[in-house]
């Protein structure tokens, strides 16, 4: 199962252009990741940090493709590393790679009512990922640093996604794409 998850992930970094810096020390941080999604009791549906959105759309072969969209961001943050793992999907089942951003490619800041991307500090960030299903579960966890770079804050998120946008548990009724 190694062996797939460890082709997956150079595929994965070839289809999605990443540099050649790529190494084992990424897949490990991949599998750590993973693992902590996986191992985590308590998720929520909101961020109190940023605004979570989501939207999944049907291509024409059957197949969907989501989208979940982390901005306006209320607090600095930095090197931020977000991952999505779907379904519950134990780490030595999947086979393929889950989507993600700030393991394989550079990290990014966001800081409310600043933008600059050329620095690396930008408005939001989109992870996006294909599924067989709908509607599909989703487990995430969001990590940045503080300014200075020592303090790291993790959060866990998990929410269900249809085509109408976030299921709420609270009333089982699909929500325009928004989360908070």
């Amino acid at each position: 199962m190694k062996k797939i998850l460890m082709s997956a992930c150079i595929g994965a970094m070839l289809l999605c252009g990443c540099t050649a810096s790529s190494t084992s020390s990424d897949v490990t941080r991949y599998e750590t990741y993973y693992r902590a999604i996986e191992e985590n009791t308590k998720f929520t549906e909101t961020s109190e940090f940023y605004t979570v959105s989501a939207e999944m759309t049907q291509w024409d072969d059957g197949t969907y493709r989501y989208y979940v969209i982390f901005d306006e961001p209320k607090i600095s943050m930095y090197d931020i590393v977000i991952m999505t793992v779907e379904n519950g999907k134990p780490y030595e089942e999947s086979v393929k790679m889950m989507p993600s951003s700030g393991i394989f490619d550079a990290t990014s800041s966001m800081i409310p009512n600043q933008v600059n991307s050329k620095a690396g500090y930008v408005k939001g960030l989109i992870i996006s990922g294909e599924c067989d299903e709908e509607p599909i579960d989703l487990s995430l966890m969001v990590e940045w640093k503080d300014r200075s770079g020592k303090n790291a804050t993790r959060e866990f998120l998990s929410f269900e996604l249809g085509m109408n946008g976030i299921i709420h548990e609270n009333n089982d009724q699909p929500q325009e794409g928004s989360a908070g």
